[in-house]
């Protein structure tokens, strides 16, 4: 069973604890002082806090507090890792391990950084080297009882942060950095990839996927997330749970023994630049324009599904805008409506901008000869084969006021640029003629789905003409929700 929690609760917990003994205010500490103070901490034999003293603290402190005394209750061998979220620093898994020795546990839980928005992705490598490179931490494998160290890597938080190719290439390049920092440590690294159920949130065909991961990321062992309904797609059945363990088994033999080659420089260059000119107009869409958060709310259920018994966790981590909201219901709101908009807006401005400047060839190189941009491509081909321009103008004209809809022309002229786009480095006429397959899975789906999309919108317009919507009202937009997922295959 793992453990997780957020890497700032854990702040808040140093925080309470270096108040009361009057040590001072860690959350203002450099990050050389805290990774200074919390080394000495775990080097020491005397312990920083009676175990049974009650903090002056909130609920939420007390809560972490208590999650730490009951893993040390019950012993290391019930859990597996413990992920920290949002993790930035070398002090967020030293916080961690303080935490479990503070509470008792003879042994402790190996932890997993997670790094999830693009800032952290690039501060990774710089975060593990600085604790590869602390003598405690070098020794304390010993203590976890492996010989490895795992690292999450977030999908979900990077790609509602700063767009599809941002959020991918961020991650390859950090996964190439991290196996070479474990490399020059002398110590095996186990990455964990925290992949969502929609391609928006890291899912998709997992064969490609794993082929595309860059050399030496994948030794043998990989370690990944299978969510909600993909859950009883790859393992609902015998037959289907035979077939998932032959894909990944294939994939990661192959992987391992024959890593693809890494991509040449004109390779990278191109896809760096397509990175910065994508994030660019996905952030100045989704973080800049202004209204786009009304205009958000008015074409997505997304205020609406907080009232169903959807979900695992709370829409937000915190009051607050798009930044704040989790990457699950931001995913979901939009594949409701059939426009995906998060997984491909800013992949056409990116992709129009090389070929504008004569680089159409090397894109169909990239996409012919790199089983990463081949996967990028393709993922997001097949995401705009099940978006319907049609079923989301009904929802814009339904549902949003009319002082917001230029922001609707900039979106649907992105999506028409990026259908292009991506047909001309495909090569291909049409969206997935090349897997007919999936194509007239497609194609079967979208009919039976339309008048459910189109009573959605009646429904979201009748409830949002009063402030407590009718029970009856809430079951039919529940019902139509639940049918609009399986039509689409993922909820998100």
């Amino acid at each position: 069973l793992d453990t997780r929690e957020e890497s700032p609760r854990h702040e808040e917990v140093m925080e309470a604890i270096t108040s009361h003994l009057g040590l001072g205010s860690y959350s203002t500490w450099p990050e050389e002082t805290k990774v200074q103070w919390l080394t000495n901490e775990l080097i020491s034999n005397r312990p920083l806090l009676n175990r049974n003293m009650q903090l002056d603290c909130s609920p939420e402190v007390q809560e972490a507090l208590d999650t730490f005394r009951v893993i040390a209750e019950i012993g290391a061998e019930a859990f597996g890792a413990y992920i920290i979220s949002m993790a930035q620093s070398a002090s967020d898994v030293l916080e961690v391990h303080l935490l479990q020795k503070e509470m008792g546990s003879k042994k402790h839980l190996r932890v997993a950084p997670l790094f999830e928005t693009k800032a952290d992705l690039i501060n990774a490598p710089k975060a593990m080297k600085e604790l590869y490179s602390n003598d405690w931490y070098r020794r304390h494998f010993d203590l976890v009882g492996t010989d490895h160290q795992e690292v999450m890597m977030g999908y979900s938080d990077s790609a509602k942060d700063a767009g599809r190719f941002t959020s991918v290439w961020e991650l390859f390049k950090a996964q190439e950095e991290l196996v070479r920092l474990s490399a020059e440590h002398k110590i095996p690294l186990n990455l964990f990839h925290g992949r969502g159920g929609s391609v928006g949130r890291g899912g998709g065909p997992q064969y490609l996927a794993i082929k595309s991961q860059p050399a030496g990321s994948i030794a043998g062992r990989l370690r990944v997330t299978i969510q909600g309904e993909v859950i009883e797609n790859y393992f609902g059945t015998l037959r289907s749970c035979e077939l998932t363990f032959e894909r990944y088994t294939t994939a990661i033999l192959q992987a391992s023994l024959t890593p693809p080659p890494p991509p040449p420089q004109d390779f990278r260059d191109a896809m760096q630049r397509m990175s910065e000119c994508g994030c660019d107009a996905y952030r100045s869409m989704v973080y800049e324009t202004p209204n786009f958060v009304d205009y958000f709310r008015a074409i997505t259920p997304e205020q609406e599904l907080k009232l169903l018994n959807f979900g695992s966790r709370p829409s937000k981590r915190k009051a607050g805008g798009i930044e704040t909201l989790r990457a699950i219901p931001w995913m979901f709101a939009w594949t409701q409506t059939r426009l995906h908009m998060p997984v491909w807006y800013g992949v056409g401005t990116a992709l129009d901008t090389e070929i504008t400047n004569g680089n159409l060839q090397l894109l169909k190189d990239m996409y012919a000869q790199w089983p990463f941009f081949q996967s990028t491509i393709e993922l997001v081909e097949a995401v705009l084969a099940k978006v319907d321009i049609s079923i989301a103008k009904v929802y814009e004209q339904m549902l949003v006021p009319v002082d917001l809809s230029p922001i609707g022309t900039s979106v649907f002229a992105e999506l028409e640029k990026t259908v292009k786009c991506v047909k001309m480095v495909t090569g291909r006429d049409e969206l997935l003629s090349n897997n007919q397959v999936i194509k007239r899975m497609y194609d079967l789906r979208k009919p039976m789905t339309d008048p459910l999309n189109i009573l959605q919108a009646k429904v979201l317009k009748e409830m949002r003409r009063t402030e407590n919507p009718s029970a009856e009202l809430q079951e039919s937009f529940a019902a139509t929700v639940q049918g609009i997922a399986a039509g689409m295959g993922w909820t998100g």
